[in-house]
């Protein structure tokens, strides 16, 4: 594992019992959030990015900071804070429960995402012996099919197109708890 993977680790590794001891839930997805429903790391990661309930994102800003990050100032606060810990950057995007089960991020520039119940369960996953949430797959999957057809989305890169098959090939084996394989 190179000096970059190792890193991140770390982040993920201190993040998670941070925001847990003060109740607040962070769920990893994009491509560690696909590792951790895989169950093993795949490839190097730029970043590491955490969903958090958006009614908690003030408190896991101070919680963060108060644990050793930094906060930047370089995503709109409505969307998500952008931190560096140890060097290593990470961030916080916020979400929105309704009340069909669903979820969004309806404040700033990505209002007409939308994902389906299930995408934030409370049964953690595995990686690297470290117990952590992360969106489900269909939440994932969502994400990443709605990505170029959204007011501000941009085209599919290769890792993209990569990390779609992937999850539509978990997809295919998820059962309705979020959870990998057969129940």
């Amino acid at each position: 594992m190179d000096e970059k993977t190792e890193g991140q680790l770390r982040v993920i590794r201190k993040v998670i019992p941070v925001m847990q001891a003060v109740g607040i839930s962070a769920w990893l997805f994009g491509g560690w959030g696909l590792d951790a429903r895989i169950g093993r790391i795949t490839r190097e990661h730029g970043d590491v990015e955490f969903w958090v309930e958006r009614i908690h994102a003030e408190q896991s800003k101070a919680v963060l900071v108060g644990a050793g990050a930094t906060a930047l100032t370089t995503q709109p606060p409505v969307e998500a804070c952008e931190f560096t810990l140890d060097d290593v950057p990470f961030s916080t995007a916020y979400f929105d429960r309704w009340p069909d089960g669903s979820f969004s991020q309806p404040l700033g520039r990505w209002s007409d995402w939308l994902f389906p119940p299930g995408s934030f369960g409370d049964e953690p996953v595995t990686l690297d012996g470290t117990p952590m949430l992360a969106m489900s797959v269909s939440g994932m999957l969502a994400m990443k099919e709605q990505f170029p057809h959204l007011r501000n989305g941009r085209p599919w890169r290769q890792k993209d197109i990569a990390d779609i098959e992937i999850l539509r090939g978990l997809a295919c084996g998820e059962r309705t708890d979020g959870h990998i394989g057969a129940a």
